[in-house]
């Protein structure tokens, strides 16, 4: 009744708020089994949601396979041995389509299911990975700390002075002015991070906040085209930000990016 009453800015905001405070928790105070259980139920979440965008079109989905995969990923676990748990899943969704009453929809459905196991179950997980690095929970921040200001003055900006609107088919809102300054906030915020990243040289910051800017607003585009193709407007029901995927949609493609260039490029390894 209270959400009811209120604007749908001050629904982000409040709603925002709370997450920023649980995230934080999570983050830099929660245990390794609380933080691992966080990741599991955003990925569960995130993935039911994405199954009933497939579904809205009519798809056929393999929705239990898809989350049971999608939460073992998540799991600590080497880059072979997830690997091989996603060949076990298109063998299990293959075994699963052979059902005489799937035939029609099996190229479909076993490519949607494997779609959303990657896209939201294998990215994501990456977080986990990123977490037991040295200064871990602080790369964390910092790509969501760096991301959602550049959401932020995007939307603000966009929605102040936004005029010319790019990519109408896909999200109508969204105009250059709000792209810009989306992209000039993530790149200050990237390197505002040596303040907290000492050890971190402003062209390594540079680099990631260029690469992980832009990237950010695909994955947030990526999901857009997904919700206009299903013909709805918020993936979930949380207050004024949609779903859990409305959330993460940013995340999806850059945390992977920030894991292989903090393992491969800076050579960091796990804290043992």
């Amino acid at each position: 009744m209270i959400f009811e009453k209120m604007t749908q800015l001050e629904k982000r905001l409040i709603s925002s708020l709370f997450i920023i405070i649980a995230t934080s928790y999570a983050i830099f105070y929660a245990s390794t089994l609380i933080f691992l259980a966080v990741t599991e139920v955003i990925i569960v979440i995130g993935l039911l949601e994405y199954f009933n965008l497939a579904e809205r079109k009519g798809l056929v989905i393999n929705r239990y396979l898809g989350v049971f995969f999608a939460a073992l990923l998540s799991l600590p676990m080497t880059l072979p041995t997830k690997t091989m748990i996603l060949t076990i899943a298109v063998l299990c969704i293959f075994i699963f389509n052979f059902h005489r009453k799937l035939r029609e929809n099996a190229l479909v459905s076993t490519a949607v299911t494997l779609f959303g196991i990657i896209y939201v179950g294998w990215f994501f997980s990456f977080i986990s990975q990123i977490r037991s690095l040295p200064d871990g929970s602080w790369w964390i921040f910092y790509l969501l700390f760096m991301l959602k200001m550049g959401d932020a003055a995007a939307f603000f900006v966009g929605r102040k002075y936004g005029v010319h609107k790019y990519i109408v088919h896909i999200s109508p809102n969204k105009s250059i002015e709000g792209a810009i300054a989306g992209f000039v906030m993530t790149m200050l915020c990237s390197l505002t991070a040596k303040f907290y990243l000492p050890e971190i040289h402003f062209m390594d910051l540079a680099i990631l906040g260029f690469v992980l800017g832009i990237l950010g607003q695909f994955g947030d585009l990526a999901e857009s085209l997904l919700k206009r193709d299903a013909n709805i407007k918020d993936s979930g029901i949380i207050p004024g930000l949609g779903g859990i995927l409305d959330v993460i949609d940013s995340l999806l493609l850059t945390i992977p990016v920030l894991y292989y260039y903090l393992t491969v490029i800076l050579d960091l390894s796990a804290v043992k």
